[in-house]
């Protein structure tokens, strides 16, 4: 038998090479992928495929040349990501994912977002991606995989960086909100401090509002591209899945907003006006509900990091309810996923029990 195996190449970036057997082997110099590593790469070859496309787009359509800069920037990092990733499926012989390609994009579209929308939309998907590879540099093993997950992270913080002085100097940034500072240390003897589900309620603490705004904050961002999605798709049945996520985030809104309101707090700007009017799409279908998956995925990732770091009755429920109900609509979206063939398998573990049975 040939010791050689040949695998397929990943959108067109690597070419297929030969993988030698004799690569994986046990021992401290063990060069297989852990199922953590598989696992996290996997995903992040399918995000930043997607990303990919979506940023084709938007550097075809950018005006500003600062707000370009930044867009070729990041599509220069999601371009680069995609080929260590399929380098590293390749010296084990891993077949690389179908993921997103150029039929999941037409540059040439109408506009659909203005300069500053792409951005932002930008911006707080690097938020996501900065969080998700610090995951994988804890769960990382080898070498290799380590190496770029620190590289992803140098990446995610350099493109934040540049995205915020962008906003920033164009006047657009959102900034949470002020407090006072305190003139004195305090402590707490009272068990009102985590009340608020009946009666009076403590004022919102520092980190409580920081959490509650940005979550907010991402949620208004959220319900604009859903309306901008909204106008593009051409299934109705994403169309409906769209609607069905639009109502979900507008009930969500509003209770985020009532509470800020209620605490006398600013509340942040709405994009609703950076969509065009086109009805032309950029976007497949499938990368649309992709994108959507992703910001569910990105919402119960940030809301579960805000969960145990607010203690006030009622805004802990608000977020563990929260999660329940973006988990519920997840899950929609996969079985419209699955049903029109667009959701490919994760890798998984041998079914003993089938193999046994053939036997």
């Amino acid at each position: 038998m040939n010791n050689m195996e040949y695998v397929q190449p990943g959108n067109g970036n690597v070419e297929g090479q030969p993988v030698p057997y004799n690569l994986i082997k046990d021992g401290p110099n063990d060069e297989r992928l852990s199922a953590a590593e598989m696992g996290h790469l996997w995903e992040m070859y399918l995000y930043n495929g997607a990303a990919k496309c979506r940023l084709q787009y938007f550097v075809a359509k950018a005006q500003d040349p600062e707000i370009r800069g930044v867009l070729e920037y990041a599509l220069q990092t999601a371009t680069t990501r995609l080929n260590k990733i399929t380098q590293m499926f390749n010296t084990v012989g891993f077949p690389v994912p179908h993921g997103f390609t150029d039929e999941d994009v037409e540059p040439n579209a109408k506009r659909l977002f203005s300069d500053t929308l792409m951005l932002v939309y930008i911006r707080s998907f690097t938020d996501f991606e900065l969080v998700e590879s610090i995951v994988g540099l804890i769960r990382g093993i080898r070498t290799d995989v380590k190496d770029y997950y620190n590289a992803c992270i140098d990446e995610s913080q350099d493109l934040l960086k540049r995205a915020n002085e962008v906003l920033l100097r164009k006047g657009v940034f959102v900034k949470p909100p002020y407090i006072p500072v305190p003139d004195r240390v305090e402590y707490v003897f009272q068990d009102t401090f985590f009340g608020g589900l009946m009666g009076d309620k403590r004022p919102i603490n520092a980190l409580e509002l920081t959490h509650v705004y940005t979550r907010l904050q991402t949620k208004m961002l959220k319900r604009t591209l859903v309306l901008g999605f909204s106008q593009v798709v051409q299934s109705q049945k994403v169309q409906k899945i769209l609607s069905k996520g639009k109502q979900m985030i507008d009930k969500q809104i509003d209770g985020w907003t009532k509470l800020l309101q209620d605490e006398d707090l600013p509340l942040p700007m709405t994009w609703e006006h950076e969509i065009t009017d086109s009805s032309e799409s950029p976007f497949s279908d499938k990368l649309i509900m992709f994108n959507m998956l992703t910001m569910m995925r990105n919402s119960v990732t940030l809301e579960g990091i805000s969960l145990p770091n607010c203690v006030r009755a009622d805004i802990v429920t608000a977020f563990a309810g929260s999660i329940v109900k973006l988990q519920g609509y997840s899950k929609d979206i996969l079985d419209l996923m699955v049903n029109s063939g667009w959701l490919e398998k994760i890798p998984q573990t041998t079914d003993r029990k089938e193999i046994i049975g053939q036997n």
